[in-house]
């Protein structure tokens, strides 16, 4: 995997990641120009003093000169080079490096040759070049900077002097040490620049994981508030504000001030958290909530997190959980009701057979047998709590699929066509299983026509579908009775809930669990200027891909 593809697996942009090392490039060539321009300055004031500082320039002063004035011109016109970028920087720097290693050779040179001591200067040029060059790049500079103090050791024999064949061990010497110096420099400056891209990479990880803490905080239903040791709110969740009607949380935003209740409790239980007890506290936007406290860190005065549970969404939660526990077990009574039951049904109707018509004893068997039809139709509903789970998705175009359910519902309970009115925009097409859907819908016609008035020629129940303005389809169920008094409005779905002495108050709940389980909402509203309006909401998966079965 390349350097970009392991950034990029990172979450590290590598555009960003490549500008942030070139910054770092220019930034170091800039401080290799300082030093540049220092040593040039360094050696052109000795030349231009007069003065005979051994060894610089004893061999040659006029050459001294010269190249220490155009080591200044050049480290002058690479810093400006630079500063403004004139060039890629890889160019840059081999151009000044290759300057570097002529000049240096050539003052060693007037200096007397290896033996002044200025070819330390070129083990520095170089090692400079490993850091900022790749490595081609070094071992071509070691090279060549052997070369040239090479050459500069033969440069006597070149123009018909005496050979000085003695040095040549140590001119092999400082090659050895140019080449160790390049490969060391190349090695470190590449250790550098991994760790230096570690360190970008785990920054990047600590910002995307703040990032996904600060999100699951803020979607958090529990509310959470930060303290700071004086009192101040650092910052709250989405939750907290709503539950505390908090302003916008920083150091000027007294907890005290702002929820005295609260401060209070904290100050109780920073007294003595080990016998504390969690009280209820009640917020005047009208929330019950049942606070409960951490320290930030292990100091006492580092601040404390405050955790802000719902007492309505505690009690929803248990709620849900003992009607689960409450539909399994009626579940399983039911199924051993039913078995006596149809033995009860069956011994009737051989008793009734037996019996003449009309009589007391007649008159008993019609209640037993009205009874137990009751009986099974609480228990096959009651047995229904069980289905919602057992989901079987397909897509459904309503149009078709009300269409048909209209003409069969009228068929099976004696109705006239035109009771039932069905209103429906074209393709429109859901994910839900059809045969719970039609038990949905039959439920709540049945519920519209026993309180709705005789037909008398206009329809008594309109079904509609349609999209809502965020595009998800609805369907709404309408009738033109009675309607539900206020006050019962918010029990209608509850399980066992009825107001009429023959009724299992089990149609309404089933109905809003099968619409639950398809990942539908079934809700009510009054219709105007009567009756009732149960509005079902189905999700957004018409290919059947979102809905969690």
């Amino acid at each position: 995997m390349s350097t970009s593809e392991t950034l990029f697996a990172a979450g590290v942009n590598p555009t960003e990641t490549q500008t942030a090392i070139d910054t770092e490039n220019w930034r170091l060539l800039a401080y290799f120009n300082v030093y540049r321009l220092l040593l040039a300055l360094a050696a052109a004031a000795v030349a231009l003093t007069g003065f005979r500082v051994a060894p610089f320039g004893t061999r040659d002063p006029s050459l001294f000169l010269v190249c220490g004035l155009l080591y200044v011109l050049v480290s002058l016109a690479g810093m400006i080079s630079a500063r403004k970028y004139l060039r890629d920087f890889e160019s840059m720097a081999s151009a000044l490096a290759f300057v570097d290693i002529i000049l240096l050779t050539l003052l060693m040179h007037a200096s007397g040759g290896l033996a002044s001591g200025l070819g330390l200067l070129l083990v520095v040029a170089v090692a400079g070049g490993g850091f900022m060059l790749p490595p081609r790049m070094s071992v071509l500079l070691a090279a060549l900077a052997t070369i040239s103090v090479l050459i500069e050791n033969s440069w006597g024999f070149l123009v018909h002097e005496a050979l000085r064949a003695e040095s040549y061990p140590q001119v092999g010497m400082f090659g050895v040490a140019l080449f160790a110096t390049s490969a060391i420099s190349y090695f470190l400056s590449d250790r550098l620049r991994a760790t230096e891209a570690l360190a970008e990479r785990r920054g990047v990880d600590i910002q995307n994981l703040g990032q996904i803490n600060d999100l699951i905080v803020q979607r958090m239903q529990s509310g959470v508030v930060v303290v700071g040791p004086s009192g101040d709110v650092r910052t709250a969740n989405h939750a907290a504000v709503t539950f505390l009607d908090l302003k916008e949380p920083g150091p000027d935003l007294q907890l005290s001030a702002a929820v005295p209740e609260l401060a209070a409790e904290i100050n109780t239980w920073l007294k003595r958290p080990e016998i504390y007890k969690r009280k209820l506290l009640r917020t005047p936007s009208g929330y019950a909530l049942l606070p409960r406290f951490m320290p930030v860190g292990t100091a006492a005065d580092s601040g404390v997190v405050v955790f802000l549970e719902d007492t309505a969404i505690l009690r929803q939660q248990a709620q849900q959980m003992k009607l689960a526990a409450l539909a399994r077990l009626t579940a399983s009574i039911a199924h051993e009701i039913r078995n006596p039951l149809g033995a009860i049904a069956n011994a009737t109707q051989l008793l009734g057979e037996s019996l003449t018509e009309g009589g007391e004893n007649g008159r008993l068997l019609r209640i037993i047998e009205d009874q137990s039809r009751r009986m099974n139709i609480i228990v096959e509903n009651v047995l229904e709590l069980g289905h919602r789970d057992h989901v079987h998705p397909a897509r459904t175009d309503l149009k078709i699929w009300l269409g048909h359910f209209a003409d069969h519902y009228c068929e099976a309970v004696g109705l006239p066509r035109a009771a039932l009115k069905v209103v429906t925009e074209s393709e429109i097409a859901v994910c839900v299983d059809p045969d719970q859907l039609d038990q949905v819908v039959t439920n709540l016609c049945q519920n519209a026509y026993r309180h709705s008035p005789p037909f008398s020629g206009k329809a008594l129940v309109t079904i509609s579908a349609g999209r809502m303005s965020g595009g998800s389809v609805y369907l709404d169920v309408v009738d033109s009775g009675t309607g539900i008094p206020p006050e019962i409005a918010d029990n209608i779905f509850d399980p066992f809930f009825t107001t009429t002495p023959r009724g299992t108050g089990l149609g309404l709940y089933i109905a809003k669990e099968l619409c639950e389980g398809n990942g539908a909402r079934l809700e009510y509203e009054p219709a105007k200027p009567r009756g009732c309006r149960f509005l079902i909401a189905f999700p957004k998966n018409e290919d059947c891909g979102g809905l969690a079965l």
